[in-house]
């Protein structure tokens, strides 16, 4: 994927989210890298609003993708199959941070592979990895915190924007 960040299967999904009208945002390390923060994840975590709209399995299967709610047995809802694979993790809870709805009225808009993808901000995200207080969120915390002041100082962080890299 030289000069693409998605696959086509995951960009599909994306614009069908949105197509439909699903309410979801991009958070944790990989919005963090879409902002510009330098580092690597291998996902891409998504927060829904209702993980029981329908909408959401309508999306994953219009991209050839598998949508497990979680009400069939334990463990959080997941999105993969063959199309998708295990790319995407389905977030329940983001530490330190408020309602779904609330942190939606803050969200931040990147075009990503010619998808408007929406994300947790920097400083919402930078706050969340602070309230986990993982060891390997930890590590993350000085290169957030200086990608967020460079964003705050009205500048682009030189980071990759593109999760998996």
């Amino acid at each position: 994927m030289a000069d693409s960040t998605l696959t086509t299967a995951e960009r599909i999904l994306l614009e069908e989210l949105q197509r439909r009208g699903v309410r979801f945002m991009v958070v944790g390390m990989s919005g963090a890298l879409i902002q510009g923060v330098r580092g690597a994840t291998e996902d891409i975590d998504l927060w829904f609003e209702k993980l029981s709209d329908p909408r959401i399995g309508e999306a994953v299967r219009a991209a050839g993708g598998v949508w497990l709610s979680g009400s069939f047995g334990p463990g959080p809802p997941r999105i993969g199959g063959e199309s998708l694979s295990e790319r995407f993790d389905v977030v329940v809870h983001m530490s330190g941070l408020r309602d779904f709805a609330s942190e939606y009225e803050g969200v931040t808009f990147e075009i990503v592979d010619g998808v408007s993808i929406p994300l947790l901000p920097l400083s919402r995200i930078l706050e969340s990895k602070r309230a986990a207080g993982r060891p390997k969120d930890r590590a993350l915390l000085h290169a957030l915190e200086d990608a967020l002041a460079l964003v705050e100082a009205g500048e682009r962080p030189a980071g990759s924007n593109k999760p998996g890299e």
